[in-house]
């Protein structure tokens, strides 16, 4: 209850853009549509708050959303956040050629199948 608490006060922050991201994105989890949704603008107009608050309204509904960022400073940023390469296995450099080290049984593995958005 404190994680939909938390979104209700969130949501009632968001500018238009900021809440018609976020129903874009829980409109496609909700209803499994797969889609995958790009959310750009200038640094300092709320993408970190957006992303947290879709985190929190996935979790609060049961579900598992995974959060990560390229960098390990944006990721701090995420609750819950990893690098990428770190939360999915990926090699380093990443070549054409390279695949993620996730292997079936894994802790990992049953995550990612659980997941409900990637963030």
């Amino acid at each position: 209850e404190e994680l939909k608490r938390r979104v209700d006060e969130n949501k009632a922050r968001f500018n238009g853009e900021q809440l018609g991201a976020f129903n874009e994105v829980m409109d496609s989890v909700d209803n499994n549509l797969g889609k995958m949704i790009f959310i750009h603008s200038a640094g300092g107009c709320g993408k970190t708050f957006v992303c947290n608050t879709l985190a929190s309204a996935v979790q609060s509904n049961g579900n598992v959303a995974v959060c990560v960022a390229s960098s390990g400073i944006a990721a701090l940023l995420l609750e819950g956040g990893r690098t990428a390469h770190s939360r999915f296995k990926i090699p380093i450099p990443a070549l054409d050629t390279s695949i993620a080290n996730i292997k079936r049984g894994t802790q990992l593995s049953q995550l990612l199948l659980w997941t409900k958005v990637v963030i």
